[in-house]
């Protein structure tokens, strides 16, 4: 089972970054998304496996995969 922590949007709000605790582990899973609008859902992109144990890590790996993703600038 997963908890959400965080998400974080890119500047164009077509791309979002989910930051999830497992609750088997306490482990912080960090899975990138973008808008598909023909079907109107966040669909996950293929960006890799990212696996973390602390918050801070997960903030860093969420916005550079966020970065990859959009394309855009993000602070």
């Amino acid at each position: 089972m997963l908890e959400l922590v965080k998400e974080i949007y890119s500047p164009s709000n077509a791309y979002k970054v989910e930051i999830n605790k497992r609750s088997r582990d306490g482990l912080l899973e960090i899975d990138a998304y973008f808008w598909d609008s023909e079907w109107e859902t966040w669909l996950q992109t293929s960006t890799g496996f990212s696996l973390t144990d602390n918050i801070d890590s997960a903030m860093a790996i969420a916005k550079e995969k966020l970065r990859i993703c959009s394309g855009e600038m993000i602070e």
